[in-house]
């Protein structure tokens, strides 16, 4: 499968597409045909090691995709073909959302609703939850 990644932390140079082997479903996983991945401050941040967060080489780079789930892990709750969307990839040990596929954690992912494009819930999904999530420096 074809994926942008990198192979040490750095600059954007270090960034490379070619072939990566596709994920497989682990318990609570469900693996997503990629329609839409975005890129934003975040994955600049962890790519360059500003951020520091467990990563195993090669590493997917980016945090959001849309996708349709194309495998998925027994007692996930999610089915074959479904439309999905997250936006928690490529943190904390978890692969980056710039593949033809991704492995994402079920509960890290959501359903997609067919009046919603794929493009318009990537480019909302991280700034839109970022607005609304508790801030914890100031009681939220």
């Amino acid at each position: 499968m074809l994926a942008a990644y990198i192979e040490q932390l750095g600059a954007p140079g270090t960034i490379r597409y070619g072939e990566l082997p596709p994920p497989v479903a682990r318990a609570g996983e469900v693996v997503v045909d990629v329609r839409v991945a975005s890129v934003n401050h975040v994955d600049t941040f962890v790519r360059s090691g500003a951020w520091r967060t467990p990563l195993t080489f090669p590493f997917v780079i980016g945090r959001d995709l849309a996708g349709t789930v194309a495998e998925t892990a027994p007692g996930t709750g999610f089915e074959v073909g479904e439309r999905v969307w997250c936006n928690s990839m490529g943190h904390a040990g978890r692969q980056g959302a710039a593949a033809e596929r991704v492995a994402v954690p079920a509960d890290r992912l959501y359903r997609l609703p067919d009046e919603v494009n794929p493009e318009d819930a990537v480019a909302l999904a991280h700034p839109a939850a970022t607005g609304l999530w508790p801030d914890p420096w100031h009681g939220g």
